[in-house]
């Protein structure tokens, strides 16, 4: 794929993602419909589909067919374990990943304000959504990580 092809491509995923945020779409609602956002970003359907693969590979939406294109949840998406093998490489890394998640975990002890039953609990409990999207997705990284040495 050519640079110039490329941004183009890049500048409709970010307005899609403009979109589903300004529209206030949450997990498991749908998309509007590819003939909608054609014609809201003043694009071809065919760019439009390629954006909609780009985001699908990346696990922001899933299509189910005859039914529309829906927001997924990130978590579920099989991406993370593969980015998760191409970052961490060594127990070095491995340490510094459990550091990060415990320094979030000590943060959300000394700010909380009830008793939580798990790490998860307590990180969720916050209220801090960015704080719990790292220490989550770092979380899934310590375990992938450990699960493959453990292969």
């Amino acid at each position: 794929m050519d640079k110039e092809k490329q941004k183009g491509l890049i500048k409709i995923v970010e307005q899609i993602q403009s979109i589903i945020v300004e529209e206030n779409i949450q997990v498991g609602e749908k998309l509007p419909s590819e003939r909608f956002l054609s014609e809201a970003l003043n694009v071809g359907r065919s760019s439009i589909r390629e954006a909609l693969r780009a985001l699908e590979l990346l696990g922001v939406i899933h299509t189910r067919r005859g039914e529309g294109t829906f927001l997924s949840d990130m978590y579920q998406h099989q991406l993370f374990d593969l980015i998760g093998r191409f970052l961490i490489h060594n127990e070095s890394q491995l340490d510094e990943i459990n550091e990060l998640k415990w320094m979030i975990e000590s943060f959300c002890e000394e700010h909380s304000t009830t008793e939580a039953k798990s790490k998860e609990e307590l990180v969720s409990s916050n209220n801090n959504q960015i704080m719990y999207m790292i220490w989550k997705l770092l979380s899934q990284y310590s375990d992938i990580f450990e699960r493959d040495n453990c292969k």
